[in-house]
């Protein structure tokens, strides 16, 4: 958020829009732009450059100096890994063989909306590529040419996401076919032990 009012001051309406438009991946909640605007504000990170309540009129906020060069720092410092806590990971940690065909369900279930989210992120970069089109990387603002950057980033998270997924199925699967060959002969054991003692 605070890239985007650095990049260009706004009013909190239209940085929700383009927080949506430039990172839609991250799926952000409504209003976590004003949420943010807040935080940044109250950290003196951000303040409100123009505001006409008698006008009705949204405040816009602008990057402080102190804003700038935290952002600047945040941009140059090295990433931390992420740590895994999906709700998907800790369901499928703790499941017993009885809930795998639900975790197969669910997994193929988001292994189909990252590839809706790959579909719309490859509409967006052949819509870009159109816009781009006899244009060298001089003539784009620094801002699509960084966007261009994401968009593919986006792209080979989700695509890499899409065959994890695809590989957590294919193995629940497999576990599915031999907790059901466990169970089947498990039950013609039990069949042949009645049998002697009967």
């Amino acid at each position: 958020m605070l890239g985007l009012v650095i990049e260009r001051p706004d009013h909190g309406f239209s940085l929700e829009r383009r927080l949506e438009e430039r990172f839609s991946a991250a799926r952000f909640a409504y209003s976590t732009a004003y949420s943010a605007l807040r935080r940044l504000q109250k950290d003196g990170l951000v303040r409100v450059a123009q505001a006409d309540h008698t006008a009705g009129e949204e405040v816009i906020y602008e990057a402080t100096q102190k804003g700038v060069e935290h952002f600047r720092n945040w941009v140059r410092a090295p990433t931390s890994a992420p740590v895994s806590r999906e709700e998907l990971h800790a369901k499928i940690a703790l499941c017993e063989p009885r809930d795998l065909p639900r975790l197969i369900d669910a997994v193929h279930t988001e292994e189909l909306a990252c590839i809706a989210e790959l579909d719309r992120i490859r509409e967006r970069m052949v819509a870009e590529q159109r816009l781009a089109a006899g244009r060298t990387a001089a003539e784009a603002q620094w801002s699509q040419l960084m966007d261009r950057g994401v968009v593919h980033g986006e792209a080979a998270f989700w695509g890499g996401r899409i065959t994890q997924l695809a590989r957590l199925r294919n193995y629940l699967e497999e576990l599915r076919a031999e907790a059901e060959r466990r169970a089947l002969e498990q039950h013609r054991r039990g069949q042949a032990q009645d049998r002697r003692i009967g």
